[in-house]
């Protein structure tokens, strides 16, 4: 098994005011496709004081926005045995008593675990970021039934859930494409889900085999390199063509955004809807100080990335009046 490491004493990748803090290692569940359990071990919670110290260091040091990452984040303490009942809700409540902290994000949550106190506590805890990241590989329930995967109706009755209590919940979320068995009809149903549930963010993947899994032992079952290329394109375009949509949306609104970094004149931050390295930015036309947290007036957008303005009155950037220049757009 992998023992816990301390997050504060490893050298960062990040910038200074983000970090990643893991709270678990290991996993319980089977799915086919995954090793990490063969050498991460079984899920063990990271111990309640551990985790409070290292967030506690890592604010110290100049952190403001955690994200909080396990194999199942929010399966956490429910290893602590019947007499320690404290679970991820009563961790998200004490790691918003830390005054440095701003924001807290919940990434890889696992569909289930979902409590009426986590639910309650990510809807009341301001801190908490309204973004919620769950894998969920597919949603046809052959092929989650060969992943060893909660079916489709346990996940979308969460799924709906969550949006029906958390009203601004962002959803974050990833799918395989291709995997060993898929067929033309599971294809279809996933890109028609997708479609129909618009997942603000999500990422999408082709299997990849990885040695010693039961799926990479399906080989009479695997998906030709082009089919699998062809149908993880598909599934890309459809979930760009949704976030271009969201990001349309956003134009005209005023909201919170972490600056990361300047950058050719610009200052590149992100919204609470955005996780750092995976997700969109906001590219805004002041230079401030990485690490601020402001209110930016949305004026435009590229693709799926937002233009902000520090400016709250600023006007919006119409159509006619953009310029695309290498990725950047500028005000003619």
């Amino acid at each position: 098994t992998v023992p816990f490491r301390p997050e504060y004493i490893r050298k960062r990748l990040t910038p200074k005011h983000t970090a990643f803090l893991r709270v678990a290692e290991g996993c319980d569940h089977a799915c086919t496709f995954c090793a990490i359990p063969s050498f991460r071990g079984k899920f063990r919670s990271k111990p309640w004081d551990q985790v409070l110290q290292e967030a506690k260091l890592l604010a110290a040091s100049g952190v403001k926005e955690l994200n909080l990452i396990a194999e199942d984040t929010n399966q956490y303490g429910m290893d602590f045995g019947s007499n320690d009942p404290r679970r991820l809700h009563d961790l998200l409540y004490a790691l918003a008593e830390i005054p440095e902290l701003a924001w807290i994000r919940l990434l890889y949550c696992y569909p289930s675990y979902f409590s009426d106190e986590l639910v309650q506590a990510i809807k009341e805890i301001p801190k908490v970021v309204k973004y919620i990241d769950i894998p969920l590989q597919h949603i046809s329930d052959p092929v989650l039934k060969a992943m060893q995967r909660p079916s489709k109706m346990h996940t979308t009755k969460i799924l709906n859930r969550l949006r029906e209590e958390i009203p601004d919940i962002t959803l974050r979320t990833t799918f395989i494409s291709g995997f060993p068995g898929e067929t033309k009809d599971d294809h279809k149903e996933l890109v028609k889900f997708i479609k129909e549930f618009k997942f603000v963010r999500a990422g999408v993947f082709g299997y990849s085999e990885e040695e010693g899994t039961p799926a990479a032992l399906m080989q009479d079952q695997f998906i030709d390199e082009d089919v699998k290329q062809a149908r993880v394109d598909e599934l890309i375009s459809v979930q760009q063509n949704i976030e271009e949509t969201h990001a349309k949306a956003q134009v005209g609104k005023v909201m919170d955004v972490i600056i990361d970094r300047i950058e050719e004149g610009y200052s590149i931050g992100r919204t609470m809807s955005d996780a750092p390295e995976i997700d969109s930015m906001v590219h805004i036309l002041q230079q401030i100080e990485p690490g601020t947290i402001l209110p930016v007036r949305i004026v435009g957008n590229h693709a799926f990335d937002l233009i902000g303005d520090s400016n709250l009155d600023a006007a919006i950037i119409e159509d006619d009046e953009e310029e695309e220049e290498e990725g950047i757009i500028r005000i003619a």
